[in-house]
């Protein structure tokens, strides 16, 4: 049995997810490279494909993206935006720093990210409140467009013409 190829949207997000796992493995790095015996909580298995059932903090997951058209003045073509989450929690000065550090890891590790050959576009990082479960906790929120160049969310078969 043949796998079919994941649509546009399910590779974007296995992508972006990606990204996101890198992120947290850089902030884990970074926390023991600045104490050894502080464990952070920044485990790569807190970044989540989808949103998670029950969260541990800090954790990240990528939303369902806003899909749109992105017409330039060459084309039509459509684009799908994926709102990508990060949760903290602790102290309000240990939050205010865990912030910068995701927004700038985050950023540089979401922005490397290339999907149908084409580099995605970071458009906005910034504080949210983000609801955990009926409560709310600090976060970051990136929105992260991602081209996906055909009006087709799956990929075409050409069939030759049979004569």
């Amino acid at each position: 049995m043949t796998v079919p190829e994941p649509d546009r949207l399910t590779a974007a997000r296995a992508a972006l997810h990606e990204a996101l796992r890198l992120t947290f493995t850089q902030l884990a790095a970074d926390a023991v490279a600045v104490d050894p015996d502080h464990v952070a909580g920044w485990d790569a298995d807190r970044a989540h494909l989808h949103v998670p059932r029950q969260l541990v903090t800090p954790a990240g997951w990528v939303e369902v993206p806003t899909v749109h058209q992105s017409p330039d003045a060459a084309s039509r073509a459509q684009s799908a935006t994926f709102p990508v989450f990060v949760a903290l929690d602790g102290e309000d000065a240990a939050q205010a720093q865990a912030q910068d550090q995701v927004l700038a890891r985050g950023w540089d590790a979401l922005a490397a990210v290339k999907v149908n050959g084409l580099r995605v576009i970071v458009q906005t990082a910034g504080p949210a409140e983000v609801d955990v479960g009926g409560a709310t906790a600090r976060g970051i929120v990136f929105s992260v467009q991602v081209g996906l160049l055909r009006t087709a969310w799956c990929s075409q078969t050409i069939v030759p013409a049979s004569e």
